[in-house]
């Protein structure tokens, strides 16, 4: 799909931005899938992104056969979906995939690592952020190769116009 770059900066930059996880498909070399779900996925423009890799076991291993991965974002507020329903449309993507090509792990610059901890902050004098965030070092570039938005019948119709 051809984004450009207002479409991008309104609906769907701010898609993956609130979601609260993201799923990364990948394949093994044997050439079954596997989903992961990552809560940090951030799109720095229309062709590159990164994620933090941390927990993750399956997509290193699946990257260093098959380079190409599929990463989604839901809209899973309850408003938007009340809204969206009463109304019978979206006025935003309610889920976005992405085809992209995985980068190498390299450690996150100060900026990415704030970036993130912005991102999880409302959460950071719990017991469970210490032992979930507190030590982001490692992220994963990739290249974003095409946009393959989710159509969800007639509701789905105008949120690319």
């Amino acid at each position: 799909m051809n984004i450009n770059e207002k479409l991008f900066k309104e609906k769907i930059k701010p898609l993956f931005s609130q979601a609260v996880f993201c799923s990364i498909a990948t394949v093994n070399v044997e050439g079954l899938p596997h989903v992961t779900p990552i809560g940090s996925v951030v799109l720095e423009d229309l062709n590159h992104g990164w994620f933090f890799q941390k927990f993750t076991k399956n997509i290193p291993l699946n990257a260093e056969s098959c380079e190409m991965a599929t990463i989604m974002a839901v809209n899973a507020g309850r408003w938007y979906w009340l809204k969206s329903l009463l109304k019978g449309r979206f006025h935003s993507p309610p889920a976005m995939r992405l085809v992209v090509k995985l980068g190498a792990v390299r450690p996150a610059t100060e900026r990415e690592a704030q970036k993130f901890q912005r991102r999880v902050g409302l959460f950071k004098h719990t017991k469970g952020h210490a032992l979930l965030w507190r030590d982001m070092a490692n992220i994963r570039e990739f290249e974003i190769i095409d946009y393959k938005p989710v159509f969800i019948g007639q509701m789905t119709g105008e949120q690319f116009q």
